[in-house]
């Protein structure tokens, strides 16, 4: 048991925090900045970039990543679009309504990301099974729930300071 512990990467336990505290904070009204909502969708993009790229490199494998890449970017643009949002042009920032969606959505990438990273560990001969390829993909939609919300949020901002965009 220890030795699976020891093979945990520092920044897995700050990771969990950040995430945690952010979704919690975010079931309550307030601003959060522009940059906050495009850079967590950009952090869980590269994370993917990294462990799905690095392992899958099928024709298959890649387009089912971008399906569900597309499909979750869909529902979070679609659910951003839906929601009443209130600018703040001169700090950048988005007054989002109270929601348990982010910590939701942050919790579970987290613990599908954690999920895959130790099985690997502990189960070498899943590396190339269907079920971790399932897990990768899962994740992969709610990357796009987060990139679709970021973009869409800030598609709405260009647009209520720039109407011609």
């Amino acid at each position: 048991m220890l030795n699976i512990i020891s093979k945990i990467p520092i920044f897995v336990g700050p990771l969990f925090v950040i995430l945690l505290l952010g979704g919690l904070r975010a079931r309550k009204t307030g601003m959060v900045p522009l940059a906050l909502l495009l850079a967590i969708p950009s952090v869980f993009f590269t994370w993917s970039l990294f462990s799905f790229f690095g392992r899958y490199t099928d024709p298959l494998s890649i387009l089912l990543w971008i399906v569900c890449l597309s499909l979750g970017f869909f529902l979070g643009f679609s659910h951003i679009h839906r929601m009443d949002l209130r600018f703040d042009k001169k700090k950048r920032k988005v007054e989002m309504p109270g929601s348990w969606i982010p910590l939701m959505l942050s919790m579970s990438i987290f613990t599908l990301k954690f999920s895959i990273g130790m099985l690997r560990t502990v189960a070498p001969h899943l590396n190339e099974s269907i079920l971790l390829l399932g897990l990768e993909l899962l994740a992969t939609v709610i990357l796009g729930v987060f990139a679709g919300r970021g973009i869409g949020c800030l598609v709405r901002y260009r647009a209520a300071y720039d109407p011609i965009l």
